[in-house]
């Protein structure tokens, strides 16, 4: 099966190849055809091209955690097979495009900070809106901020491997 490029495609594999892992400002449209978690989705593009997406700026709880399958649902309410603009610079390790998400004139990105479906991911972004975004959702208790057990993705995950090797220890 044939494959038809554009160019933005062409020069985003270019990069790629020359190693770059930011670029100024790009945009993406297109429908979002899979919401994986509360901060990956899929896009096929106006060409047909499916793209994987994460969302800048945030951390939402992975799909085991606690809140992880609200924050999901979350997520496809706002923009389940609807057509998004995404605001992109750069992929992650993973080859995803890590970009903002718009519905009309909507951030996504930072709706699912401040219904508190998210984290604001402050390592990778000092945006103030965000920061206090969070702090809203924190102090008015919303989303997962209403549980007792709070903790962060990256904390979870941590723990996970953690415990992982753990396990593995004590079976050999």
């Amino acid at each position: 099966m044939a494959r038809h490029y554009t160019v933005t495609h062409v020069i985003l594999l270019l990069l790629m190849l020359l190693g770059v892992g930011s670029v100024c400002a790009a945009t993406l449209e297109g429908r979002v055809s899979k919401v994986s978690d509360g901060d990956t989705v899929r896009l096929v593009d106006h060409d047909g091209v499916k793209h994987k997406i994460r969302l800048a700026k945030i951390d939402a709880p992975e799909s085991k955690q606690e809140w992880g399958q609200e924050a999901t649902e979350m997520l496809r309410r706002l923009i389940g097979d609807k057509m998004v603009r995404i605001v992109w610079d750069k992929l992650d390790r993973y080859r995803r495009i890590i970009g903002v998400v718009y519905v009309d004139n909507v951030e996504i990105n930072l709706t699912m900070v401040a219904t508190g479906n998210a984290w604001h991911y402050k390592a990778f972004d000092g945006t103030q809106a965000y920061s206090d975004a969070e702090k809203l959702a924190r102090e008015n208790r919303l989303g997962l901020w209403a549980g007792s057990n709070v903790i962060s993705p990256q904390e979870w995950r941590r723990r996970r491997k953690h415990y992982e090797i753990e396990a593995e220890r004590v079976d050999e």
